[in-house]
């Protein structure tokens, strides 16, 4: 009786074989960007602005500095609500090739929340998170970050970011994120521009 090899799973192969090509073409990570985007979370609409200052080369290990500042207002029934955010600190990436690094963020984070012009729930303290950032080809880049907010009277609460940004050109594109945490979902879809 012959012994058969155990069968290897072949979907990782076949998308290996897929982005290969892909790969090669991506643009090095570049972390020098600024973007403008609409936002909402549940009923609450509003804008956001977004940036970052890398220290270090494309494609390379090193320090950069990042920024995100939201506001958000709408009705929830009978009840005005306004949600503002500010989150801006310092990360570091560890480049894993050229198109693609694991990332650490350390920031100062502030969370305000009201209903019908009285303060709610408001939250100050760092955030400390980890996650991945890489080119999947040429003119699309992809992000995933996890970790928690000090948040005060709140407690610690955990926080997320899962984002797409598709480049038209190397230097502009459409960014689309979804940032998480306790109080809810925001949604992102604005315009980014890479220097």
């Amino acid at each position: 009786m012959t012994r058969r090899s155990p069968r290897r799973p072949i979907a990782p192969i076949l998308l290996g074989i897929a982005l290969a090509p892909a790969a090669l073409r991506a643009e090095p990570l570049r972390y020098d960007f600024i973007e403008l985007a609409a936002a909402g979370d549940g009923d609450a609409r509003g804008a956001s602005l977004r940036g970052s200052f890398d220290f270090a080369e494309a494609g390379g290990s090193g320090l950069y500095l990042h920024g995100v500042a939201y506001g958000l207002s709408g009705e929830d029934g009978a009840f005005d609500i306004d949600r503002r955010g500010f989150d801006a600190g310092v990360g570091y990436r560890r480049a894993i090739g050229d198109f693609w690094a694991l990332e650490g963020e350390l920031a100062f984070r502030d969370d305000r929340f009201e209903r019908n012009g009285v303060d709610g729930d408001e939250a100050r303290g760092l955030r400390l998170s980890v996650g991945a950032r890489g080119g999947i080809s040429e003119r699309v880049e992809v992000r995933a970050l996890a970790g928690a907010f000090d948040a005060g009277n709140r407690g610690t609460e955990l926080v997320g970011e899962l984002g797409v940004h598709v480049y038209a050109t190397r230097t502009i594109g459409i960014t689309t994120d979804v940032l998480f945490d306790d109080v809810g979902e925001t949604l992102r879809i604005g315009v980014r521009v890479r220097f």
